[in-house]
């Protein structure tokens, strides 16, 4: 009896001890990215919007101050494009959340998709839609048929029997 007792109690210290590396981990990650996050912003420096162009290029739409300026990024090389008029946007547009990343909303949205193909996939089939399914079948059993027939057909006298140069 004492063995189940040991090893249950070193199951819960296991249990335990994981989850304060689990609890520290989220702990840590939190601090340091937060920590970053308020190292990259800047008072008058605001990166808007980010494009990948390839591996290692990227265009980045930057306000600074009242302006907004288009830069490029690729490698070691940062390079001035054009001063960029943003008049016709408004101001949740432009200093909206375009470096974000919010993993709930697209979350919900895929679990939304994926609610949406149960949905469908659930639904009673018509008619027509087991007609075709049928006539599919009977259509790729036929085409089965024809190429084991032919398999039959092949003479592997003089030459590789994976190649059907040599039918009778």
């Amino acid at each position: 009896m004492s063995g189940f007792g040991d090893m249950l109690i070193s199951i819960f210290v296991f249990v335990i001890v994981f989850g304060s590396i689990l609890f520290l981990a989220y702990v840590t990650t939190k601090f340091v990215g937060n920590k970053s996050g308020r190292a990259m912003k800047g008072k008058y420096v605001n990166i808007v919007e980010t494009v990948s162009l390839g591996l290692d290029s990227k265009l980045h739409l930057v306000k600074i101050g009242e302006e907004f300026v288009l830069i490029s990024a690729s490698g070691k090389n940062v390079q001035l494009l054009t001063k960029v008029d943003m008049g016709g946007y408004t101001e949740e547009e432009i200093s909206g959340s375009g470096n974000s990343f919010d993993f709930k909303e697209i979350f919900e949205k895929y679990i939304q998709n994926f609610k949406g193909k149960q949905s469908t996939k659930g639904d009673v089939k018509s008619e027509d839609s087991s007609s075709n399914e049928d006539k599919s079948f009977r259509h790729n059993l036929e085409k089965l048929k024809t190429i084991t027939s032919r398999v039959g057909k092949y003479d592997t006298k003089g030459g590789d029997e994976n190649t059907n140069g040599n039918q009778g």
